[in-house]
């Protein structure tokens, strides 16, 4: 599971990550759900069931069951995420915690944040900042990484961590404490 601010490179490390490991990996983000996705209705309103404050909480909650229900069907997962708070971090942990899940972080600098958030014209300015005030505030990691760093040497390196992770795994050891 890659955990970084918006636009820090988690998907373009998960698509390397998923050509790289020699066991299959299914790759899974909550963008699919949202961005240039059919799933959402494009319908929205300030209040009501059409409200983002309604359908927010419920398709979070889904998809924290669909990486669960994958996992338990026995299916290895590569998970673009942004833990944004403590609930989610317990929700993850109540949902995952029972699998070997390797936490990486994925760090980058504010520039190159708002410079890629800027070049992909798909995200609101100042996503990336806002997550990236408290995303790396809730968790230590696996591993982690600087995604201003050459996206195939970041992968490299997080799959020679993965292959000599150690146990109880970050997410386990974060349980343990909540």
């Amino acid at each position: 599971m890659l955990n970084g601010a918006s636009s820090s490179g988690k998907s373009t490390l998960c698509e390397i990550l998923q050509n790289e490991l020699n066991e299959p990996f299914l790759r899974f983000s909550l963008d699919f759900f949202m961005f240039n996705s059919p799933v959402l209705p494009k319908r929205r309103e300030l209040d009501g069931p059409f409200s983002w404050s309604a359908m927010r909480p419920k398709l979070f909650d889904g998809y924290f069951n669909c990486l669960s229900a994958l996992a338990y069907a026995g299916n290895n997962l590569l998970v673009d995420y942004i833990i944004e708070s403590r609930y989610q971090l317990q929700e993850l942990i109540n949902k995952l915690g029972r699998f070997d899940v390797f936490l990486v972080g994925v760090h980058c600098p504010i520039e190159e944040l708002e410079r890629r958030e800027r070049a992909r014209g798909d995200r609101s300015l100042g996503d990336a900042k806002r997550d990236l005030e408290t995303v790396h505030t809730f968790t230590s990691y696996d591993f982690e990484v600087d995604s201003s760093n050459p996206a195939e040497m970041n992968s490299r390196e997080i799959v020679s961590a993965w292959t000599l992770r150690a146990f109880p795994a970050a997410i386990n050891r974060t349980s343990e404490l909540t």
